[in-house]
């Protein structure tokens, strides 16, 4: 017999005493056809989601140890291997958690840490990890849990697929509610989350693209993406025309003329529903992800520092106040349209690499360090149980953890401008210690409830 009749033989449902974390088969089982449920488990949470949210396969608990086996029917890239059933790897990826704890302490780093040159050269590099990096990561992830919410490396079909999609919408109208009552606080903080519900959004259309498809999609993206975003904030300061301000622009906001520009950021989305669609379990993807990352920010970084010696290095402006200018060009009410070209950016703008410059060169930088980082704690995941343990825990209270920053810091705008660390752990050790200690009572942290029953909601519309 065949590996290929033999696989259709094979039975659909694990033997009991299957230990958790172990893979199912998914595609070639007949006998057992009966679909997912409606709502996903409720008690575990998918790796790579800010929110905590609920994912089909994982069962509560499950640790992906580096020396997992790999699934059966695809390679370390993806590569179907026609002569075995390709079987979706289950069970809460912990190495994912700790990423996604690694990305929210970034970002107390990059909003609180002092930036003073005074400081020991490991603080320092600290800081520049962190500044830009963290919300990168951030968004590699929104991939990640994107691709493990709509089937892992074996993508959902028909109501699995509807039910997936409405949940996921459901999560990003929530994300945008809690936006907004964060900027209420009225930190100078930038908040990420109405534009990581955009994200979400914006990346439905792809959810049934297979690894390869979506791997090559962000890497056009990563040329394609920055320059457009560039080209149309230009066209629109020369056309004096207003790009941000209210509700109205919230699309424009999110993609172009935002913190976080979608049109960049996207590279990250996809470049991570590509990481998710593969078997994150296997030893070998992951050694490839350390590398891989590794080559792109070399690439990126290497490439920028090699043409400033040739063009100069970035102006004074740069490319982001550049943005601003075209902004605030914007006409005021009953003026119209105008034509005034505004200049371009200077070439040392463009080839700059630096931390929110928005260019290519930082995305293939920045991006290749966040899969590289993402490579790093996948390989690591079993120690999530013990040494990485503070770290995973805040990972899987991530919206919580993110969130309860901004109610500190309205408290203590002064930690915005401190002049030493202590902001800085006071928020790290608070997190850590405070997910910790919730997780011995309750499976989800305060807001992750929240965001799971809005989902289960919008999956009954």
């Amino acid at each position: 017999m065949s590996d290929t009749t033999a696989a259709r033989h094979r039975p659909a449902r694990p033997a009991a005493g299957t230990p958790r974390g172990s893979r199912e088969p998914a595609g070639g089982a007949a006998p057992d056809r009966r679909p997912a449920p409606a709502s996903p488990d409720p008690g575990a949470s998918a790796p790579g989601s800010p929110d905590g949210a609920s994912d089909p396969d994982t069962a509560p608990g499950a640790s992906d140890a580096p020396g997992s086996p790999e699934a059966p029917g695809a390679d370390a890239l993806g590569s179907p291997d026609p002569g075995a059933a390709v079987r979706r790897y289950r069970g809460r990826v912990a190495g994912i958690d700790v990423a996604r704890g690694l990305a929210v302490l970034g970002m107390f780093c990059a909003h609180v840490a002092p930036r003073d040159p005074g400081d020991p050269v490991v603080l320092r590099l600290l800081v520049t990890a962190s500044d830009g990096r963290s919300s990168i990561l951030f968004a590699l992830l929104a991939g990640v849990s994107l691709a493990i919410l709509t089937g892992r490396n074996v993508v959902y079909e028909g109501e699995q697929m509807r039910t997936a999609r409405l949940r996921i919408l459901g999560r990003s109208a929530m994300l945008v509610v809690i936006a907004g009552l964060l900027v209420s606080l009225g930190t100078s903080i930038n908040v990420i989350l109405a534009f990581y519900a955009a994200w979400f959004v914006a990346a439905l259309p792809f959810a049934r693209w297979p690894a390869a498809r979506l791997l090559r999609a962000a890497a056009v993206l990563s040329v394609l993406g920055p320059l457009t975003a560039v080209g149309v904030m230009w066209l629109a300061g020369s056309l004096g025309m207003w790009m941000t301000g209210d509700a109205n622009s919230f699309i424009v906001e999110v993609f172009f003329s935002g913190a976080y520009p979608g049109a960049s950021y996207m590279v990250f989305v996809l470049a991570g529903m590509g990481i998710g669609r593969l078997d994150v379990t296997s030893t070998r993807l992951q050694v490839r992800l350390v590398w891989v990352g590794g080559l792109l920010a070399v690439l990126g970084y290497l490439t920028s520092w090699c043409l400033a010696q040739v063009v100069g290095l970035p102006t004074e402006e740069g490319i982001e106040p550049w943005r601003q200018v075209t902004i605030a060009n914007g006409p005021t009410t009953g003026e119209g349209l105008h034509w005034t070209p505004l200049p371009l950016p200077a070439l040392a703008d463009l080839v700059d690499a630096g931390a929110h410059t928005g260019t290519v060169l930082e995305t293939v930088g920045s991006g290749g360090c966040a899969v590289m980082v993402l490579g790093l704690c996948l390989l690591a995941g079993g120690w999530a149980r013990h040494v990485l343990r503070p770290v995973a825990a805040v990972g899987s209270m991530a919206l919580t953890a993110y969130s309860a920053q901004f109610v500190v810091v309205a408290f203590n705008e002064d930690w915005l401008v401190a002049q030493d660390w202590a902001p800085f752990a006071w928020l790290a050790l608070g997190a850590m210690a405070g997910t910790l200690g919730w997780g011995l009572v309750a499976r989800r942290g305060p807001l992750e409830w929240v965001m799971w029953k809005v989902s289960l909601a919008a999956a009954r519309t």
